[in-house]
């Protein structure tokens, strides 16, 4: 991919390699959302042409928007809370180094998740172009950081800039979107399971926990989270019944 190849061309030639190890191995630990994206782009996209003439499409489609993004950040707790299991999926302990780059690139992916659901705008409305400006306009952020960010802060360089293409590309289709064929997405919920989700795990972070009693704090956080989720969109899915 274009950041691990910038990381080869930017870095010194006696690092970049061990860099790229260490960046591409934590990386790996955000599949749980990348598998959830994948899944929801292949089931959600025929749903949305099919229900594109629906007098109720478009709540219809806020209400997917708000189930995605609160299934994206259980995703997240549920790495972020138990990373120090979870990071046993990278054989190579030397590579545990760059566990600070597995939220940035979480975050990343959920907001890569948000793009592809409110991508649906410039599919029914035949303006594809727009999904080519949008790709154009990462690619050029991407660049940018990278070649800014890599030479001083190495992979954790890449991570953020990962973040700030996909929070970018969010953005611009959101405000492209809401202008060509407006959809009334609960920006301030989906925004509020974000930094609920943040906050939890920084917060769960903060404390002199060990041994079972840790284990069970973060369990009880995690499952407080989900026990919310479903409280607050649970009234949706009748509605989305046929």
């Amino acid at each position: 991919t274009a950041d691990r190849i910038l990381l080869k061309w930017l870095l010194p030639a006696d690092t970049a390699d061990t860099q790229i190890g260490i960046y591409g191995a934590c990386y790996k630990l955000a599949i749980l959302i990348t598998l959830f994206i994948q899944a929801f782009r292949f089931a959600a996209e025929p749903f949305f042409f099919s229900q594109a003439e629906d007098p109720k499409a478009r709540e219809t489609f806020a209400k997917l928007m708000n189930w995605s993004v609160a299934f994206m950040m259980t995703a997240f707790l549920t790495v972020m809370l138990f990373l120090d299991l979870f990071k046993w999926f990278i054989p190579n302990e030397a590579y545990h180094v760059g566990l600070r780059v597995v939220p940035i690139l979480m975050l990343a992916n959920v907001f890569l998740g948000i793009y592809y659901n409110q991508s649906v705008w410039y599919k029914l409305t035949d303006r594809t172009r727009w999904g080519g400006t949008i790709a154009l306009f990462g690619a050029g952020v991407t660049l940018l950081l990278n070649f800014l960010l890599i030479p001083r802060i190495g992979y954790l360089g890449s991570a953020w800039a990962t973040l700030a293409c996909y929070g970018g590309m969010t953005v611009m289709s959101h405000l492209l979107g809401q202008h060509y064929w407006p959809v009334p997405y609960q920006v301030t919920r989906v925004l509020l399971y974000m930094a609920v989700g943040v906050f939890l795990w920084w917060g769960v972070e903060q404390l002199p926990l060990e041994g079972v009693l840790n284990y069970a704090v973060r369990a009880a956080v995690l499952l407080g989270f989900m026990t919310v989720a479903w409280r607050v969109e649970r009234p949706s899915v009748r509605p989305l019944s046929p």
